[in-house]
Order: structure tokens, then sequence, then C-alpha cells
């Protein structure tokens, strides 16, 4: 800091009777000004301390780390839930309880490719970018993000990670899933999930074409096997469910934690090729 410091000259023609208690009034007046310098510098420094303080104690999101770390907000934190718009129904509150798609909301997995003569692992991150309202229904644009971490795949790979982004269509309990244009018929929707769950491991047909179908399909029903309870990294005893989907022919097998989301995603064809997805990190809001 820049002191600035006034002296005081004595004129030439004072006799030396006033000049010296002037100039030790000077003086006197300098090592004051000077004190309470120091004294407005240290309280400055205190109150710059206090605010590093404060920030270096900020909350950071690392997923860098994987773990866990879930945040509500702060309507939720004080016991005032707030939902997005006054549009939404006590049924899609209730599902978005259940599966958390606000904005900010990320997912981290480990993807493992495999075919028969290779495999590759990639990070897999998935976050809630926008959210709003079509036609009285919750959207969720969900931006999915890719790094191959072990292995060389060929460009003919049958297993890689989707890539880019894709959106969930909240109707009530049913969370239909859209690759492209969202459209508020549900007709020809993916349905993903029904939440809460079916009882009695009662299932849902996610496939459009065999939803509508008049015939009666043995295959691709899904159904949820639980509840039961699991030990989720820093974030305590969750309720899950294992989700199976029937195949004609391969497997594909899930487990869905509520107020989370899926923390493990298996698919294979039958052939030797799939994927395996494993949570490795987490925020909800």
């Amino acid at each position: 800091m820049l002191n600035i410091i006034y002296l005081a000259y004595p004129h030439k023609n004072i006799s030396d009777k006033y000049r010296r208690p002037q100039l030790e009034k000077g003086i006197l007046n300098y090592h004051m000004k000077k004190t309470l310098t120091r004294i407005l510098c240290f309280l400055i420094l205190v109150m710059l301390t206090s605010g590093c303080l404060r920030l270096a104690s900020s909350a950071t999101v690392d997923l860098s780390q994987f773990t866990a770390q879930p945040s509500l907000p702060a309507e939720v934190e004080m016991g005032t839930e707030i939902p997005p718009t006054p549009a939404l129904d006590v049924a899609t509150l209730n599902t978005l309880r259940i599966f958390p798609l606000w904005v900010g909301s990320t997912w981290v997995y480990d993807y493992l490719g495999y075919s028969p003569d290779e495999e590759a692992h990639w990070r897999v991150t998935e976050t809630v970018v926008y959210s709003g309202i079509l036609q009285g229904h919750y959207v969720a644009e969900v931006e999915r993000t890719i790094e191959l971490t072990l292995g060389d795949p060929p460009l003919d790979f049958p297993s890689y990670p989707p890539v880019g982004s894709y959106y969930y269509f909240v109707d009530g309990e049913n969370v239909y899933r859209y690759e492209g244009l969202v459209e508020a018929d549900l007709d020809d929707a993916w349905l993903e999930w029904v939440l809460p769950f079916p009882e009695d491991e009662g299932g849902w047909v996610p496939n459009p074409w065999l939803r509508t179908s008049e015939e009666d399909f043995e295959i691709g029903t899904r159904f949820a096997q639980g509840p039961f309870n699991q030990v989720v990294s820093e974030s305590g005893t969750k309720v899950c469910y294992n989700v199976v989907t029937s195949e004609d022919v391969g497997t594909e097998e899930a487990t869905f934690c509520e107020g989370i989301g899926v923390l493990f995603w298996e698919a294979d064809n039958g052939q030797g090729e799939g994927y395996r997805m494993e949570m490795i990190g987490f925020v909800v809001q």
C-alpha cells in the first residue's frame, strides 16, 4: 500500500522558538497517521482472509474422485419443496423424487464394451443440461459424453457407447425416452421406466411397437424385482430394485436405486457382444 506522508517544512523567517514545536507536532502527526494506516491495513487483511476462508470451504463437485455427492436444492433442505412450475402434478413430482431429473444431476459410469475379439473401457458421463415443460409435461435433456480409458477398439467395434443428447419425457408415473425429436404423442415413444415400480413384479413394455400390438408377446416385458436395501458409497442405504427385460435371445438387467437412478446396466445379444455399465460417481439435484 502506498503511504502518503505530509511533512511540515518550516518557513525560513520563522524563529526557532516557533519552529521546533511545529516540527515536533508534524512528527507526531506522522507517527499517528502511520499507526492508523497499519491498523487499517490489518483490518483489510482480516476481511480479505476471512473471505478467502469462506471461498475455500465452499462445496465443490469433483467427479474425478468417483464418490457420490448427492445434494438437494435449498427449497427441499428447508422443507418447502417448490416445483419448477405449478403445472407439474403430484404423480410427476413423485417420479422426479425417485428419479431426480433436475438440471445439474450427473451420473458417471465405467462402461465396458465387448465383442468376441475385443473389449474396451470408457468413462461415460450423463448430465441433465436442460429441463422444460411441453404441453404440461416435464422434459429433461440429458447430454452424454464419453472418454476412452482402456483399449483401442476398431472403428467397426459393435459395442461403442452412444454419444450426444437424449430426452426424458415424464408423464405422471411413466418416463419415456427419446433419442431424437420429442413429441407429445406417446404411442411411438420408448417407455423406459414406470415409477414407482409396479407391485408384485408387474411389468411394462418399453418397445412402442410391442406395446401397441394386439398380439400378446412374452418377450420385451420389463419388470422390477425387490425392493431391497443397498448401501451406496457416501450416500447411505438406498431402496433399490433389480430390473430385468425379457429377451428372446440374450439378456438385459439393471439395478435402479430410488433418489439416484441407474447403478448398473448390462446387456448381451447372446452372441458375445454387449456392454456393462457400473456407476462410479454421481451428483443429484
